[in-house]
């Protein structure tokens, strides 16, 4: 009978510990199919917050062909043929800013001009930066002087002008097109009617959302 006693009392044991191993492997069973149930949740909320790569807008490049035809490219580089040459000769021969005291040495009182930067910040205003500025080259500028410099903290204009020989110029026809600048020949008819190729080409550059201008090339040199 003892021995009966025994027995049971090992077999109650067995089925306890039995089912305690069973809990807790139903326990560890739970928590991984919630820890995975949870990263796949997460995965997914992840993956909607990621932007779709279908999504992205190609960036499309505006060249001057989708802007102007080479017919309207003519007719504003024509209509800005003074301006440019003006603006390039007044800074080349030292004139372009209001200035006081005697031809050669002229003072620059124009309130925007406090330095040699300044000066180059304006030329910039209406030329391309694709350039260096040509006018203190003197290798380049037609007068070989410099016309502007600073002296005393203060800056100067050389102030050189020159007569005008009794011609028209204008831009005859496209020599050639890239996706941002525009080339043109440039042509001159003097007092007696004849056209004439000065063999010089005028460039202007996209720039900026704007037409700026470019350089002068002499074919020539």
């Amino acid at each position: 009978m003892k021995r009966n006693r025994i027995i049971a009392a090992v077999l109650a044991a067995v089925l306890t510990l039995s089912g305690c191993a069973y809990e807790n492997n139903k326990d560890k069973k739970d928590e991984k199919v919630v820890q995975k149930k949870k990263e796949k949740k997460e995965s997914k909320q992840e993956a909607v917050s990621l932007p779709e790569e279908s999504e992205a807008k190609p960036v499309v490049d505006t060249t001057l062909s989708d802007l102007y035809t080479d017919e309207e490219l003519l007719a504003y580089a024509n209509d800005h043929r003074d301006d440019f040459w003006h603006t390039y000769y007044w800074f080349m021969a030292g004139t372009f800013f209001e200035s006081s005291g005697e031809n050669g040495n002229m003072l620059i009182t124009d309130p925007r001009i406090h330095s040699l930067q300044d000066v180059e910040n304006v030329w910039y205003q209406y030329f391309s930066r694709r350039y260096p500025i040509p006018y203190m080259d003197v290798n380049t500028n037609v007068f070989k002087e410099t016309p502007f410099w600073e002296e005393n903290g203060q800056v100067y204009e050389r102030y050189h002008i020159d007569g005008f020989i009794g011609a028209t110029y204008f831009f005859d026809h496209i020599t050639q097109k890239t996706d941002d600048e525009v080339w043109f020949a440039y042509y001159s008819k003097d007092l007696n009617g004849n056209i004439n190729d000065t063999q010089e080409q005028w460039s202007f550059v996209y720039e900026d959302g704007q037409l700026k201008y470019g350089t002068i090339v002499r074919n020539n040199q």
